[in-house]
């Protein structure tokens, strides 16, 4: 037995002391020391049966504890407060324990599906990984914890899933998430020419009337509103009941839209509103920086920072011309100023120049050339537009080698060199948008709706969404540079081709204040039929756009969508004139035309006014005017853009109907 040499062990040394003594007593006792011995043995083997049954009791007690834990651990395997379940791709069972038949009444036997009870368990995207995922089924929150397996079995993939019940810890996270504040600020953007030519009964009433839908509006959301300004807002919420909001799409813009007491023109709003941030101070800067974004878009909607994105809605109204040229006439004493301190001045405009950039890019010139400066324009590639302003200026010696590219503006550059920016505020879609890292003084002049990528730190910008185009813009500007600014003929002819181009020889997106800048450049001697001949079309063109024309397809809701065929000449071009040209078409409100570029799909869209396509380009990454605008889709296929196209217009004008549906029962 083991016990034996295991009491033997423990004892030897006693005995060895014990022996040594018995040997030393003999020589002088005999009899003590054989007395001695026998009871020393029996000592010994009494010693040792105790010692045996010791071990066997501990023996007994260590298997019967055990067998204990034994029982205990299966318990707690199949007890667990925990589905535990082993599964294969498809959600078939294998193994589980009862505490999925504890949580739902329905029974599933092995080989049934887990997905019957857990329909939202995305087995897809999880599947040959480790790690958890929280799902929602049956209104609970379920948090799952899962690891491939090795089940030894050839040919077959099994995952182990451990799935808790978190809904009480995720009710309270909700209701945490649910507090956070939100701050907004608030601006009735068109108060003053709203309120113009009113008496004082009808201001007071407009007024009323908005201060009391906003009262109702915040009410409805637990909301708290604060007029610190006669036409600004600020207030706050919780971030529930921006959710709300966003699934209402800010329906409290239609609502001061429709107010009628006496106004004859639509009240709009502009909000900015910042969420998901525990800065006050942040939340604070990020709500006037979206109020700015949404009134540098032209107005009448919200922009809103939450989840770390910068989301629009509304924008349905027009921008409203400015009835007064004040804000032109202090951007231009400005700009005299900053051009006076630069010594080298470069103007470019967007990727693929079209005859505004290029025309406001020699208004520019107009000024720097009156100050003496030396003036270059940066272009990206020779095109159309540009291949046919340098036929006609061929003749004037002041523009020769004007013109240079990225690498030449380069080779040029000075600690004070000012850069123009104009028709594009995109910092990708510039001609050079390199350029822009290396220059320190940038001055933004564009008449586009403000998108959310925007110049980094620009010296002054003067955007106004309302204006027809940038010629528009710059023209105002050289009214009131210099009593003394003289240009020449081409110069003028420049900037009137480019209104003419942006406003389809004055058909959309004209106002007082465009014709007003044509009257001048008039005067200042543009030739009308020098823009003609800048517009002229080669044969093969026509012929393109004939062919385009007679593949476009008419869709439900006054929707014409076209693509160009591959390798055609100038499509970009072509595109936006069949674009144009589709409107023209009864029962026509909306025409997309796609072309091919050399890295993916492009889009031209226009509109009629009632809707606005920047609000559809936007959603392909990018932008322009309510009535003109585009996209450009890298790395795109045309099926799949046209296919996106379509179902965006389709969303958009869907939803345009609805909330003109609500309006109409409010009203």
């Amino acid at each position: 037995m083991p016990q034996g040499p295991s009491f033997w062990f423990d004892t030897r040394i006693y005995l060895a002391v014990a022996t040594a003594l018995l040997v030393v007593i003999i020589f002088y006792n005999p009899y003590v020391a054989v007395l001695g011995a026998i009871l020393l043995g029996s000592l010994y083997l009494y010693g040792r049966e105790r010692h045996i049954e010791r071990q066997k009791d501990l023996n007994n007690y260590l298997d019967t504890m055990s067998h204990s834990i034994e029982q205990g651990a299966s318990y707690a395997l199949k007890n667990l407060p925990l589905v535990m379940a082993i599964i294969d791709q498809e959600g078939k069972l294998f193994w589980y324990n009862d505490v999925l038949k504890e949580w739902f009444t329905e029974e599933l036997k092995i080989g049934e599906s887990i997905l019957t009870i857990f329909p939202e368990l995305p087995l897809d995207k999880i599947w040959g990984k480790s790690g958890r995922e929280v799902f929602v089924a049956e209104d609970k929150y379920y948090q799952m914890i899962y690891e491939p397996v090795d089940d030894g079995i050839e040919n077959e993939e099994l995952m182990i899933a451990y799935i808790s019940d978190i809904t009480a810890s995720e009710k309270v996270k909700v209701e945490c998430i649910d507090s956070v504040p939100v701050m907004a600020y608030i601006q009735i953007d068109n108060y003053d020419d709203v309120l113009q030519g009113l008496n004082e009964n009808q201001r007071t009433s407009v007024l009323a009337e908005v201060n009391k839908l906003l009262a109702e509006w915040v009410t409805e959301n637990e909301a708290v509103l604060k007029k610190y300004a006669d036409d600004m807002y600020i207030a706050v919420f919780n971030r529930q009941n921006l959710n709300k909001c966003l699934h209402e799409k800010f329906d409290i813009l239609d609502k001061v839209r429709a107010i009628h007491v006496g106004n004859k023109i639509p009240v709009t709003l502009s909000m900015g509103f910042a969420a998901d941030d525990y800065s006050v101070a942040l939340l604070g800067e990020r709500a006037q920086a979206g109020l700015d974004l949404a009134l540098g878009r032209g107005g009448d909607q919200v922009a809103v920072h939450v989840g770390g994105k910068l989301q629009f809605y509304g924008g349905k109204a027009k921008a409203v011309e400015k009835n007064t040229r004040v804000k032109a006439r202090i951007v231009a004493q400005a700009l005299r100023e900053i051009i006076e301190d630069g010594d080298l001045v470069l103007v470019m405009g967007h990727n693929n120049e079209d005859f505004d950039s290029l025309g406001a890019a020699i208004g520019v010139a107009i000024m720097a050339r009156h100050l003496g400066k030396d003036l270059r324009i940066v272009v990206s590639q020779p095109g159309v537009s540009l291949n046919k302003l340098k036929e006609i200026l061929a003749d004037y010696e002041q523009y020769q080698d004007m013109f240079i590219s990225y690498t030449q503006a380069l080779g040029m550059l000075t600690p004070r060199t000012l850069l123009f920016v104009v028709d594009v505020h995109h910092p990708e879609l510039t001609a050079a948008p390199e350029l822009l890292s290396r220059v320190d003084r940038i001055v933004v002049i564009d008449h586009h709706r403000r998108s959310e990528k925007f110049i980094v730190n620009p010296l002054l910008v003067y955007l106004e969404p309302s204006a027809s185009s940038t010629c528009e813009l710059v023209t105002e500007l050289l009214m009131y540079f210099d009593d003394y600014l003289e240009f020449n003929k081409f110069d003028a002819t420049a900037l009137y081709a480019g209104i003419i181009v942006d406003t389809k020889q004055f058909a959309v997106q004209s106002g007082v204040r465009t014709f007003d800048a044509a009257a001048y450049l008039r005067r200042s001697g543009a030739d009308p039929a020098l823009v003609r001949q800048m517009f002229r079309l080669d044969f093969d063109t026509v012929k393109s756009r004939a062919e385009i024309l007679n593949h476009a397809e008419m869709l439900p809701g006054g929707v014409v969508v076209a693509d160009c065929p591959a390798n055609m000449k100038n499509g970009q071009i072509v595109a936006a004139q069949v674009a144009d040209m589709l409107l023209g078409v009864e029962g026509v409100q909306i025409s997309f035309v796609l072309f091919f570029l050399d890295d993916g799909i492009g889009v031209s869209a226009r509109s009629n006014g009632n809707f606005n396509v920047q609000v559809i380009m936007e959603e392909l990454g990018g932008g322009g005017h309510q009535t003109v605008a585009g996209a450009q889709v890298r790395r795109g296929n045309m099926k799949d853009v046209k296919r996106q196209v379509i179902e965006l217009s389709a969303k958009y004008i869907e939803e345009s109907a609805e909330n003109e549906s609500n309006s109409t029962t409010r009203s």
